[in-house]
């Protein structure tokens, strides 16, 4: 314990001494620790609990209802969201009449209902969460406050969320049917609840509930006061699942016993596959601190050589230095642990600020993860110590009679483990090539056995490269051999600088590619390039004068004419499928009906090609089904749906048919001729045009003044063009992850040079006495810099391939696993795998780091000589 104590006095003063070296040290431990303190901070405080989600949940209501429709009773969990029923027999919707006298003498409700749909504020239609609910009803107040204009009062009358950049006073198109719905004003987003939302007054954004699980049955409460547990369980006899403040705060105990809550099966827990991801980022983020420090101590090391050549020469034992250099590394670590968590806090604190507390702002109650946070600080202690590990080692070999007469020791031509380090790169190699068709574990295990195996192979490396160097500048020349000559110096550091630039071509890979599935998936009706016009309740006049539109929007080409099947009330009809019977197809509420009805010119549009069979049985009068699965003895059986019309069967009709198969998933169920529409006892009536040129581009301004004139002569109708949308967060992303991977590339990089200039100031020195410039030490001191990052970026681009690869194909693997749901309930057959490399941003920055770090060494490098006297 007294040579601890006294290892850490010799450390503190020399701290106090060193202090450029020791701030260094100070900073590349803590900036991650800050960072992440930071990010653990601001996610705490951005994660609401479910108690402090209630403002948003309940307004100023006393309970939140929800008619559960399921055989009663039921059990339900503390906070009314999940429950799950104890016999099988479901039960009829009821009224609000009904819920008021379950509830109790002096209830009052009010409907809350929400769903998803399509809107258009002038554009493309996107996707929106609908809710219907009366914000001018008391019970609302603090669930949606107003930031602008007014609450909605009449069924054409919606507010939106402040994240939809719609104005007060535009008139917005609701679903694919166009419904005008004219916008009175702006609310706070609920971002944990219905962010992104469209509201209006119940009954105007969709029918009322029939049994589509998309459309919740849920009342808001006024009562005497919020319901307890009993009362709870009262209420879920009849089949209601409650949501009570009451129940939040004195929360009855979890179990399958009589009187026990439900368990949440929400509530996260740990697998297998998180805990290896967890240890795996844990583990990559202590390596890429102790490459980043190590250097620093081990020049450190260097600069103290004489003061552990005279503790030696007392007495002190290998072991003593070995305590000395760790000593080092603990109270540096200490220092930047303390100080990185502090400052994390505070950064996260002014971004809270900054942001604001709800409704002010997205975030709630400012919250500290204690104990994360202590983690997170043990693990930068832990990085400083075992930072100082291998310069300990070194401390512990010194030679106190060389030392002592003036002269360097010799230095260990540590050439690494390359033959281990290719081993561990192939282990690497192969466990991510695992991960990309199984879980996400092995890739991040893979990412980590991979770095080891860098760390093992890149000394060799730069010993190799550090021979080449023999026809380059002189500046250049001693630059690299410098580097190659202290290997243990530059290697840490290249590697540091690899890492991070693998994680930006990492996530470079994975951005890009995402943007590539999302411009291939399955969200186009019709293929990339297609303009479509459609509408329910459009004369044929009008569709002539559209059509004359369209042929002078689009020279030279051939507006195709589609239709829609009417019934005998002139209602539009649908014809759908069990997702079971046409596996190959997914299916839209859309512009594009389930089952188009068109001609061979439309059937080709869809296929991208012509298929002589196809068109011969649809001139015949057959519709033509993309599944031949779906198609039995000439026929296939469809669901009829109407319109507006809601709560009745479907019927059903039987229509001749043949099936084709076609490559990948299919938009639509197939293509109907008018002929099938008419032999199943409906009217056929023209629903709109869809106009493909090859090579043209409808350019926003010629789309807007498109749309402009189709609804100067049809207000109900809507234009959608399918070009590829170009997202901006994939591009924020990108300029996010580049900008963190070029702070840790130059710090790395600067980092090593600075500390290459002090290593080699003898040398440097000894050149300016012998007539070299000042000039020429610059140059030195920005070849360090390029040789470091020349070496490391590039070749972390390129190994950042890999990992990109195995992420888009997990992605995939995930989407396969977990279709989304589409607006109908239909899950939709994910895209497959869309592997894009950025090649132009990955050249950019390949050659653009090295440069700009080249270039800040040589404006920053000192040029001023200091003599030295050398003994022996």
């Amino acid at each position: 314990m007294s040579a601890l104590l006294a290892a850490l006095r010799i450390s503190r003063r020399d701290m106090w001494r060193a202090k450029a070296r020791s701030a260094l040290i100070v900073v590349m431990i803590g900036l991650p620790v800050l960072a992440v303190t930071a990010a653990l901070t601001h996610f705490a405080t951005r994660d609401l609990t479910f108690e402090e989600r209630v403002p948003m949940r309940l307004g100023a209501a006393d309970a939140r209802v929800a008619d559960t429709r399921e055989s009663v009773p039921i059990r339900q969990d503390v906070t009314g969201g999940n429950w799950e029923p104890r016999s099988d027999k479901p039960l009829e919707p009821r009224s609000r009449e009904r819920i008021q006298a379950l509830l109790g003498q002096g209830a009052r409700v009010i409907p809350f209902r929400s769903t998803s749909d399509d809107y258009s504020a002038g554009g493309r239609y996107t996707g929106i969460n609908v809710v219907e609910l009366d914000l001018r009803d008391p019970m609302t107040k603090g669930m949606f406050p107003l930031l602008q204009g007014r609450y909605p009062q009449s069924a054409d009358e919606v507010v939106v969320t402040a994240s939809r950049k719609v104005s007060v006073g535009t008139t917005i198109r609701y679903t694919r049917r166009g419904v005008p719905k004219h916008v009175v004003g702006r609310v706070v987003d609920q971002q944990t609840e219905y962010g992104g939302s469209l509201i209006g007054p119940p009954g105007s954004l969709f029918p009322a509930p029939s049994g589509d699980s998309h459309t919740w049955d849920t009342w808001l409460a006024d009562l005497p006061s919020p319901p307890t547990w009993t009362e709870t369980l009262r209420l879920n006899q009849a089949g209601l699942a409650v949501t009570s403040p009451a129940v939040l705060a004195d929360p009855p105990p979890v179990g399958d016993g009589p009187g026990q809550a439900l368990d949440d099966h929400m509530r996260s827990a740990w697998t297998v596959s998180g805990m290896v991801a967890a240890v795996s980022g844990i583990a990559l983020a202590v390596i890429e601190v102790v490459l980043l420090a190590g250097p620093a101590f081990a020049v450190g090391i260097r600069r103290r050589r004489r003061e552990l050549a005279l503790l030696s020469a007392q007495g002190a034992s290998a072991r003593h230095l070995k305590l000395v250099v760790l000593a080092d590394g603990l109270t540096l670590g200490l220092v930047a642990a303390v100080l990185g968590s502090v400052l994390g806090v505070g950064v996260a604190r002014v971004a809270a600020a900054v942001i604001g507390i709800w409704p002010d702002g997205e975030l709630g109650p400012f919250e500290v993860p204690v104990g994360q946070i202590a983690l997170v600080a043990a693990l930068g202690l832990v990085s400083g110590v075992v930072a100082a590990v291998v310069p300990a080692v070194q401390a512990a070999r010194t030679d106190a009679a060389t030392v002592l007469a003036g002269r360097r020791p010799t230095a260990r031509d540590r050439a690494g483990r390359p033959l281990a380090g290719l081993l561990l790169l192939v282990a690497g190699t192969a466990t991510m090539l695992y991960g990309t068709v199984s879980i996400e574990a092995p890739i991040y295990l893979g990412g980590t056995l991979g770095l080891l195996g860098l760390v093992m192979v890149t000394p060799w490396l730069v010993r190799r490269i550090g021979g080449l160097a023999g026809g380059l500048p002189l500046p250049l020349r001693l630059a690299a051999r410098d580097a190659s000559r202290n290997r243990g110096r530059t290697a840490p550091a290249v590697v540091a600088v690899l890492a991070a630039a693998a994680v930006f071509g990492t996530v470079a890979v994975g951005v890009t590619s995402s943007a590539a599935t999302a411009a291939r998936g399955p969200w186009p009706y019709y293929p990339q390039g297609t303009t479509m016009v459609w509408g329910d309740e459009v004369p044929k006049e009008t569709w002539d004068r559209i059509r004359s539109l369209l042929t002078e929007a689009f020279p030279g080409t051939t507006p195709i004419e589609t239709y829609q099947a009417l019934d005998g009330e002139g209602r539009a009809l649908d014809f759908g499928m069990e997702r079971r019977l046409c596996k190959n197809c997914f299916l839209r509420s859309g512009p594009l009906r389930a089952l188009p009805v068109g001609g061979p010119d439309l059937l080709r549009l869809l296929l991208g090609r012509t298929d002589r069979v196809a068109e011969a049985a649809l001139a015949e009068g057959k519709a033509v089904i993309f599944d031949p699965g779906a198609v039995g003895n000439g026929e296939v059986r469809l669901n009829v749906t109407a319109f507006g019309a809601g709560g009745d069967e479907d019927p059903t009709v039987t229509m001749p048919a043949v099936g084709i198969t076609v490559q990948g998933p299919a938009p639509v169920l197939g293509v109907a001729p008018v002929a099938a529409v008419t032999g199943a006892g409906y009217v056929p009536g023209p629903s709109g045009f869809v106009i493909r040129q090859d090579g043209a581009r409808l350019d926003p301004e010629r789309a807007r003044r498109l749309r402009e004139s189709v609804r100067a002569l049809a207000p109900d109708a809507g234009v959608e063009d399918t070009e590829n949308v170009e997202s901006d967060r994939f591009d924020f992303t990108l300029w996010v992850m580049g900008a963190l991977a070029s702070l840790v590339v130059l710090g790395g990089t600067l980092a090593a040079a600075g500390l290459a200039a002090a290593d080699a100031r003898p040398d440097l020195d000894t050149l300016s006495a012998v007539g070299a410039r000042p000039r020429t030490r610059r140059t030195v001191a920005a070849g360090q810099a390029v040789f470091v990052a020349g070496l490391g970026v590039p070749l972390g681009l390129l190994i950042g391939l890999l990992p990109g690869f195995a992420m888009s194909s997990q992605t995939a693997l995930q989407r396969d696993a977990h279709p989304e749901a589409g607006f109908n309930g239909v899950a939709y057959p994910a895209p497959g795998m869309v592997f894009s490399v950025p090649w132009l941003t990955l050249v950019a920055v390949g050659v653009g780091l090295p440069l700009l770090a080249g270039l800040i060494a040589l404006v920053f490098a000192r040029t001023r000589v200091t003599m030295t006297r050398r003994l022996g």
